[in-house]
């Protein structure tokens, strides 16, 4: 749909020279694309040619965004910020679940700075806010070991634009600049994932900040429900979710659904 259709005029993205006063540098300048099919298939072809560690590719728009479960999806242009993020990270394959909910702190830590929203995760990779998805974040293993990490953050959408429980800034009653929250926010992704690798306990840190530990969940596998109370993160950062029979099941993927706190 076009401005003239309903849609507002917005402002492209502007300089990001601000990455240099923080702890970006040495990894690459972000690229930023007006519009591409996904920024994930961007990445992973860089990747391919040998890009370092800290590539970024930002999307204006995306016109075939990957999600969980092979899913795709429509970015509003220039309502968002669509980004994907090459990881090299020097450890060992069962330590890469944690990068989901690495990148995860960071976004929530930068949203906060940049905002002030009460950005909390839902496991394993939503962003939330008052209740409602603000944020996504998918991480997809290459061939070579590295790490693609896929970020699309909602800032300016009013409600019609966006899907049935979701949020933005704007309705959040937080708007705020775009290159400004993209600047803080891959500033502290940066900052949290380096503090991880030299052996920070992140971890903590996801704790306090998760709209999922202490509550009931409903945990959709694909194959099977699990339906219990989430009481912990498991070595790998799964999630440990305590049944109605006292067993205890460690998922390492699944859409899980919270349920209502009170009456």
């Amino acid at each position: 749909m076009s401005a003239d259709a309903g849609r507002p005029e917005r402002a492209p993205l502007g300089s990001l020279a601000g990455l240099s006063a923080t702890d970006w540098s040495p990894w690459p300048a972000p690229e930023i694309l007006e519009t591409t099919p996904s920024t994930m298939t961007e990445v992973e072809r860089r990747a391919a040619h040998g890009a370092p560690e800290g590539t970024v590719v930002v999307a204006e728009e995306q016109t075939a965004g990957r999600g969980r479960r092979g899913r795709t999806w429509e970015s509003t242009a220039r309502a968002g910020l669509w980004w994907s993020l090459l990881l090299r990270p020097p450890v060992p394959a069962d330590r890469l679940g944690w990068l989901p909910l690495v990148v995860g702190v960071g976004v929530a830590r930068g949203l906060r700075t940049a905002a002030g929203a009460e950005a909390s995760l839902k496991w394993p990779n939503d962003v939330l806010v008052d209740g409602r998805k603000l944020a996504g974040i998918l991480a997809e293993r290459l061939a070579d070991g590295s790490v693609v990490v896929g970020v699309g953050i909602n800032v300016d959408q009013h409600a019609a634009e966006l899907p049935e429980g979701g949020a933005s800034l704007r309705t959040a009653g937080r708007p705020a600049d775009r290159t400004a929250v993209l600047i803080d926010v891959l500033a502290a992704v940066a900052e949290t994932y380096r503090r991880w690798l030299a052996g920070v306990d992140v971890a903590q840190e996801y704790v306090g900040l998760s709209a999922t530990l202490g509550r009931d969940v409903r945990a959709d596998l694909g194959d099977r429900l699990v339906i219990g109370h989430a009481v912990r993160l498991g070595p790998s950062g799964e999630l440990v979710v305590v049944d109605a029979g006292g067993v205890e099941h460690e998922l390492s993927a699944g859409d899980v659904t919270l349920a209502r706190e009170g009456p």
